[in-house]
């Protein structure tokens, strides 16, 4: 055995000094030498940019107060208020009723300053039907009512403007913290359409008759407004990042009650080189007019998890 284990020590002796002399006889010969090298962190003075594909199911909480309209012994308007949890519209997605919301980031950073883009659209549909029948003359004839109420709503915004780089606090090695200032102005848009289908038929032995009448309320409303908000960005690793952010917007600007905020958090994992899959949770609460010649208002929140992909470059 000891004479194995002599053996064994020549053998790698000889080995590593046969590599070593190779390598200076490449090193001679002008050869470069592969060496693996670790990825090279992005310059602060270089321009960084990334682009956030969002899917977002909101729970819908909201008011809308339209001018009242009475036709006949009906009316359309007034009051409308939509309460739907995201997991109950789950379950209840179906061409009669959905709540969805579509979003999007662009950012752009070089040094300390830059730029955003960050928009989404909201939107439902709920359609609610109804009959009732009744036996008049006797009750030989058969008199049905049955009505339709279809109400379609969306809201929109696209936040634009510089933002800046405030600080930067390490957490660790390779973690740390920056906080970024941002702010700049939204487009806000609003609609809301409201049909109302009321079929009428009446049978009896001799035939049958009918009649349909149909209504419609349409508002639409886009204005834009001044925003500013603050954001903390998170390095939590070679592969983890995250961000929590909130601002508010409005001030009154357009109308004398018109206010808004948005508030997100989220944390993304590198799956592949520059590309994360984030997971995140956003809440927008809006107090709008809906200008001065519909005489209504609209309010409420949208809040829910959200699931997107960021590439950055």
């Amino acid at each position: 055995m000891k004479s194995l284990h002599k053996l064994v020590v020549i053998a790698s002796l000889c080995f590593f000094t046969a590599s070593a002399g190779y390598a200076q006889q490449d090193a001679k010969d002008g050869k470069a030498i592969p060496v693996e090298q670790a990825q090279k962190p992005a310059s602060p003075d270089e321009w960084q940019f990334s682009f956030t594909p969002y899917f977002w199911l909101p729970t819908a909480n909201v008011d809308i107060s339209l001018p009242e309209v009475t036709i006949g012994n009906r009316t359309i308007g007034g009051n409308i208020s939509v309460v739907q949890p995201w997991w109950d519209t789950l379950g209840k997605f179906s061409n009669d009723f959905y709540v969805l919301g579509l979003m999007g980031r662009v950012e752009a950073l070089k040094g300390r300053w830059g730029g955003f883009v960050d928009g989404y659209w909201i939107f439902g549909k709920d359609r609610v039907s109804g009959s009732d029948s009744r036996l008049v003359f006797r009750d030989r004839v058969d008199i049905t009512a049955s009505s339709t109420v279809t109400d379609r709503f969306g809201t929109g915004q696209v936040s634009f403007g510089p933002q800046f780089v405030l600080g930067t606090a390490p957490l660790s090695s390779d973690s740390s913290v920056s906080f970024l200032l941002y702010g700049g102005g939204r487009v806000n848009w609003f609609t809301n359409d409201d049909d109302v289908t009321i079929t009428i038929r009446a049978s009896a032995d001799v035939g049958e008759i009918g009649r349909t009448f149909n209504f419609s309320s349409n508002k639409s409303r886009a204005f834009v407004e001044p925003m500013i908000g603050l954001k903390t960005s998170w390095t939590l690793g070679p592969k983890v990042k995250a961000l929590l952010r909130g601002d508010v917007g409005g001030f009154g600007f357009v109308d004398s009650n018109n206010w808004d905020c948005d508030l997100e958090t989220a944390i993304a994992w590198e799956a592949w080189r520059n590309v994360y899959l984030d997971l995140g949770y956003r809440a927008r609460g809006q107090w709008q007019d809906l200008g001065s010649s519909s005489k209504g208002n609209y309010q409420g929140w949208y809040y829910g998890p959200e699931l997107g992909v960021t590439f950055s470059f």
